[in-house]
């Protein structure tokens, strides 16, 4: 079996399963997980190339403005996919409401052809039925 899991978009809207409709600062993306104890390694959860900037071109680079949501049981890994890959956040069991935006966010400074600069995700320490549900708020760069 696989873990069951799922991204959705809450802004903009009408952005499943495609490509950015509308020119747009930041967008908030809803990742959530149930696991059957295999757990998640290097899952692409926000993909550049899907998206687009306010001015029309295609972000290289994000800045994680806020972390909100639950985690049951198993710890997540988010990173960006760089060369090496550039970790930003950990978070074990529990409930966040995590504000970035004094000081202009968690901020990825890696470079244009440097990978991918997607938004990635790796659980650990999962068991079955270990559960989470997290948004995350993304400026575009």
């Amino acid at each position: 079996m696989a873990d069951t899991v799922q991204v959705r978009y809450i802004y903009p809207p009408n952005l499943e399963g495609g490509a950015n409709p509308v020119p747009t600062r930041r967008v908030v993306v809803n990742m959530a997980g149930v696991s059957d104890g295999t757990g998640e390694t290097r899952v692409t959860k926000v993909r550049l190339t899907d998206l687009m900037k306010h001015d029309g071109s295609t972000p290289t680079r994000t800045a994680i403005e806020r972390i909100q949501g639950n985690i049951q049981g198993m710890t997540l890994v988010l990173y960006w996919d760089r060369s090496p890959a550039a970790q930003f956040k950990l978070l074990g069991p529990g409930s966040y409401n995590l504000d970035f935006t004094f000081g202009g966010g968690i901020t990825d400074y890696g470079e244009e052809g440097d990978r991918t600069g997607d938004i990635m995700l790796t659980s650990w320490f999962a068991d079955s039925g270990d559960t989470y549900d997290i948004a995350l708020t993304v400026r575009l760069k």
